[in-house]
């Protein structure tokens, strides 16, 4: 508790500098201190567990990114990010207490493609989940039966030739003791389409994998995507979210009304970990860096929603629900 605090002291400044000016020195060092503030109002309607309403944080982040250019090719950057729960007023993610930072890696980018070691996004999130979290509320990202950022992990993304790349992750933070987890992903883009398959391949007692797909495309105000996971497992049991079989497939369909409002919608059906999803939401930019958001969230069974803003008095709300929550999101950066 005494490091999260130090950590908290020392990031909280952080947001009062977004018009300072990024710092460049002569010797090719570059500077960024930036942050994203994300609260929201939520009113909940459990099936099965008490009806909730307050606040909740929608992932507040703050962060320091340093970039070295090596050469007119190849560059250096180290990053770290961490989160802060507004709503709880503590240094954690709104669901995992255990979250002190985010994002905490040193990397290397050059003709040769990208690499980097320490805790960051994985590749199958990257390629398969991400074209369809597009959503701005804490219930954005849920229809995955994949895991979102990973210490101890090395990560490379080769360059893209003719449309194609290929993406590789490795972390030994999976859990528990000898416990890896290894990540393929190919992609291709080509304008606006891109396309992706993957496995995230997690060597433990049940042989966990999952297999994925992706696809998107993106043209004028509109904006379509699609995944498919479907899981292979030695699970014992046949209801839980890991069991052998699992399949979900989820379809966002975005559409930008003007250069200020946006609205999108999602339906997903996740076997055994919400099964049927309904997602919809407005942004409105009112500002270069404030954005208010709408949205409307529906699950048949557990997954999201939670009745405590306290991570870590987990209180589900058993076999599913609906929200309705209304917040504000502001971005600073020193760039």
């Amino acid at each position: 508790m005494k490091a999260k605090r130090i950590l908290m002291y020392s990031l909280m400044p952080l947001s009062v500098v977004s018009t300072v000016n990024a710092n460049t020195n002569s010797d090719g060092l570059d500077w960024e201190l930036y942050g994203s503030l994300r609260l929201a109002a939520e009113t909940v309607e459990a099936d099965q567990a008490d009806d909730y309403s307050g606040l909740r944080d929608a992932y507040t982040r703050i962060g320091a990114k340093a970039t070295y250019a090596i050469n007119d090719e190849w560059s250096l950057m180290g990053q770290l990010e961490a989160p802060f729960d507004l709503a709880n007023v503590e240094l954690q993610s709104p669901f995992d207490p255990t979250e002190d930072y985010r994002v905490g890696k040193l990397q290397i980018s050059g003709p040769l493609g990208t690499a980097w070691y320490g805790r960051g996004w994985m590749a199958f999130y990257n390629y398969i989940q991400y074209p369809t979290d597009y959503f701005s509320s804490y219930y954005s990202g849920w229809d995955t039966y994949t895991t979102f950022r990973r210490s101890e992990t090395f990560y490379y993304s080769s360059p893209r030739l003719s449309g194609l790349q290929f993406v590789f992750a490795s972390t030994d933070d999976n859990g528990t003791e000898d416990d890896n987890r290894n990540q393929y992903v190919l992609s291709y883009a080509n304008g606006g389409l891109t396309l992706a398959i993957a496995r995230d391949d997690s060597q433990n007692a049940v042989n966990f994998l999952i297999d994925g797909a992706s696809a998107s495309y993106s043209r004028g105000p509109w904006y379509v995507a699609g995944q498919y996971q479907k899981i292979s497992s030695d699970a014992p049991t046949n209801n839980a979210w890991n069991s052998d079989n699992n399949e979900l497939i989820s379809v966002l369909v975005q559409y930008a009304v003007d250069d200020k409002n946006t609205v999108r919608g999602k339906i997903a059906n996740v076997e055994n970990y919400g099964e049927d999803i309904f997602h919809i939401g407005w942004d409105h930019q009112y500002m270069d860096d404030l954005k208010v958001f709408a949205e409307y969230y529906s699950e048949e069974t557990t997954n999201a929603i939670n009745t405590s803003k306290n991570p870590n008095n987990w209180t589900y709300a058993n076999n599913g629900g609906q929200v309705f929550t209304v917040g504000v999101r502001y971005d600073f950066s020193t760039k």
